[in-house]
């Protein structure tokens, strides 16, 4: 799950107000917890339920919408194929909240996932001790993968594409690089790719999601001469968010 703050400060474009955020006591909260780390939508499904808990003391307000990718653009101008509802509830504390996504029956590919993002900004409430105190409170925003699935699709073929995943040396940087090319209708988040030969174990430099019927490069240190007779290990994340790891014998 990645977890950003709203807020985004630029020391060169304002140098003053930066040192004065540095020099300012602030609090960030992030009571209000999610169910999960990513979201599969079923076609067939008529909605799918994210689990939201407060395990704070004290209420939260929650805002939430979904959109395609582009995290900066703003919410009147989002236009994504599924309604989100409720967009903002306050949450008691120790309680829950359910959010439902709904899809619109908007046209999506019929033959490879379609990604979207679900975003989730909690809003914490001025602590009563601190009202009278310079204090900068700053929100905390969750963003989490929507994975569309269309019919024809299965967690099973999920799966068997963690697989079929293909990996040879990049013709551009053949000494650094290994290409991986994903002829599956899955997005797979591969990271923690280790080459195991005889005498050492190289490790990529990063981690990539790979879109369907797409490649993606991963970059290491530098490749062994000879990878014909090596074991190459990957992890990938599988649809309830766990790691699975991969053993290819190349």
């Amino acid at each position: 799950m990645s977890v950003v703050s709203d807020m985004h400060l630029s020391a060169g474009k304002y140098p003053i107000f930066y040192l004065l955020f540095l020099l300012l006591p602030h609090q960030v909260n992030a009571n209000v917890i999610i169910n999960g780390t990513r979201v599969i939508y079923p076609q067939q499904k008529n909605e799918v339920n994210i689990q939201l808990n407060n395990d704070g003391d004290d209420p939260a307000l929650v805002q939430s919408w979904i959109d395609d990718g582009d995290e900066n653009t703003s919410l009147d101008k989002i236009s994504v194929p599924f309604v989100l509802t409720p967009p903002i509830v306050r949450v008691e504390p120790n309680s829950g909240q359910t959010l439902r996504i709904t899809w619109t029956g908007t046209a999506l590919p019929q033959d490879k996932e379609s990604l979207f993002w679900l975003n989730v900004l909690d809003i914490p409430p001025r602590s009563a001790t601190t009202l009278n105190a310079d204090i900068l409170q700053m929100a905390i925003r969750s963003r989490l993968k929507i994975f569309f699935r269309p019919p024809a699709l299965s967690a099973t073929g999920a799966i068997q594409a963690f697989h079929d995943l293909q990996w040879q040396r990049s013709p551009s940087a053949p000494g650094t690089v290994l290409l991986v090319n994903n002829p599956s209708a899955y997005f797979i988040n591969v990271s923690n790719i280790k080459i195991e030969t005889r005498n050492k174990e190289i490790k990529s430099l990063k981690s990539e999601m790979i879109a369907p019927k797409s490649s993606a490069e991963f970059r290491f240190t530098a490749l062994p001469e000879k990878i014909d007779d090596a074991a190459l290990r990957y992890e990938v994340i599988n649809d309830y968010g766990s790691v699975t790891t991969i053993k290819n014998t190349q």
